[in-house]
């Protein structure tokens, strides 16, 4: 049935690439700001100062990140609640396939921006433009789903798409020993343009996102 619509294709593969990214971006915005971001000197000593963490030596003078992770990603999550907030907004007068179609697009462009500019403000600047986008792509995927995958084969429809994304996932797993950070990064740039490939190539009609009136929008699979 996935092979034979060409849409509820396109919406598999998009789905899975893009969760693949979310993945990949949990691993690493970490190291991406505590590259970019402030430094503390660590020390070993019985002073009450940093005690340097991942990055230190663990000897006096020895340096350490300094990035507040709590507090970031305190700041990814309420990015992510106020995109969901902006889908309730909209949700009613832009069709879901345009807002997935804008989120790819805004994930592509930040992504590249992250991987071409070192300063720290404005990585985090684009990690909280990611996570914006997440907030609007959960609510308009779910109701993709929900228009275009029959109620009786929602469940294995889901089974369906989350194999290429466990493969995609582990792949990437596989090589994050091995791989830089701009490696990643470059991932996430790629699997954000391949979704906007795929949602730009899909036929209008069937699948723009528009519910009949009454229809349950946020519908999770």
């Amino acid at each position: 049935m996935v092979l034979a619509k060409p849409e509820l294709l396109s919406l598999g593969v998009t789905n899975s690439l893009y969760e693949a990214a979310l993945h990949v971006f949990v691993f690493v915005w970490t190291p991406a700001l505590e590259r970019r971001g402030p430094r503390m000197l660590g020390s070993s000593g019985k002073n009450g100062g940093f005690t340097g963490g991942a990055e230190s030596s663990g000897t006096p003078g020895a340096e350490a990140s300094a990035v507040p992770h709590g507090l970031v990603f305190s700041l990814f999550m309420a990015c992510k609640m106020a995109g969901s907030q902006l889908y309730m907004i909209i949700g009613d007068r832009v069709p879901a396939a345009t807002i997935l179609r804008a989120v790819f697009l805004g994930s592509t462009a930040v992504f590249a921006a992250a991987l071409l500019v070192e300063s720290y403000s404005f990585t985090l600047l684009c990690f909280c433009a990611f996570e914006f986008g997440l907030g609007l792509y959960w609510p308009a995927m779910a109701v993709m789903r929900a228009e275009l995958v029959p109620n009786y084969l929602r469940a294995t429809m889901t089974s369906v798409f989350r194999v290429p994304l466990n493969v995609l996932v582990m792949g990437c797993l596989a090589f994050a020993g091995n791989a830089s950070e701009p490696s990643f990064l470059t991932m996430c740039v790629v699997m954000m343009g391949s979704c906007l490939f795929f949602t730009s190539g899909r036929r209008a009609g069937k699948g723009d996102g528009s519910l009949p009136p009454g229809s349950p929008r946020g519908i999770a699979l």
